[in-house]
């Protein structure tokens, strides 16, 4: 499975051309890939100015024209995360829509981030999500959830060899990026598929630098700060035992529960 990773640079705030240039970046991994991924909010470029009147219910247009492109090119598309209204409140949730245009899941942001306005804002959802892409289990996860990694174990543990994690990751953490999403690949012999933004917002800038780690913590790529599709490749043989294998994981005890 070919997976296009979208390292949009989204402008703060200008929904209308993120968008546009969103749709343009998207349709060209489309014609390349089996899976395409954006970032997170790359809608609103992380600005929560008026969140309220720049998020989507379930019935807009644009839900509709991501099902299109999906149908359009035959590919199963996760386009990052949305502020979504649902039932009076804001979420940060992510879609994952098939080739057949039809949504087969989503997933709201369970941690929301607390130094800044998501958490103030937003509400955090309930519930995981693990679903099958082109045959193979998937989970999605979201930016910060990297720094929780029951979440990780509690996927691995249901058979998901994969995870997608759209992010808005911070230049100036770098380092915890790098680090966190080689150590969720490693201890649960998964792939790790982290698609950061590029740009910048409110005087910080994006980190970008995203990456698709192998189970041994290993990226095939090295991205940069940059606005890139980067593609990167689900092996489904090479490392089909490993999550059963793994010494750390048959040691855990199965029956933990998500704080």
């Amino acid at each position: 499975m070919k997976i296009g990773m979208i390292q949009m640079d989204a402008a703060a705030g200008h929904m209308e051309h993120n968008i546009a240039h969103g749709f343009e970046l998207m349709e060209e991994a489309a014609e390349h890939s089996d899976l395409v991924v954006m970032p997170e909010l790359w809608t609103i470029g992380y600005n929560f100015h008026d969140l309220d009147k720049k998020a989507i219910q379930e019935k807009d247009s644009l839900l509709q024209k991501l099902r299109n492109l999906a149908r359009t090119f035959g590919i199963t598309l996760i386009p990052g995360t949305l502020p979504v209204m649902k039932r009076g409140k804001i979420y940060n949730t992510a879609y994952v829509i098939g080739p057949d245009g039809e949504i087969q899941g989503s997933y709201s942001k369970r941690h929301l981030f607390h130094e800044y306005l998501e958490s103030k804002l937003m509400e955090p959802g309930r519930g995981m999500l693990c679903t099958h892409i082109q045959g193979v289990k998937c989970g999605l996860a979201i930016c910060f959830e990297l720094y929780f990694p029951k979440m990780f174990r509690k996927m691995s543990q249901k058979g998901t060899t994969l995870v997608i994690v759209p992010a808005q990751w911070p230049e100036n953490h770098m380092a915890h990026w790098n680090v966190l999403a080689r150590a969720r690949a490693i201890e649960n012999g998964m792939y790790i598929c982290a698609v950061n933004m590029a740009g910048s917002y409110h005087n910080t800038s994006a980190g970008g630098h995203s990456l698709f780690v192998d189970p041994e913590g290993f990226s095939s790529f090295e991205g940069d700060g940059k606005e890139h599709i980067y593609y990167g490749v689900y092996d489904d043989n090479k490392y089909e035992n490993l999550a059963r294998t793994r010494s750390v994981i048959q040691l855990e005890k199965p029956d933990w529960a998500i704080r």
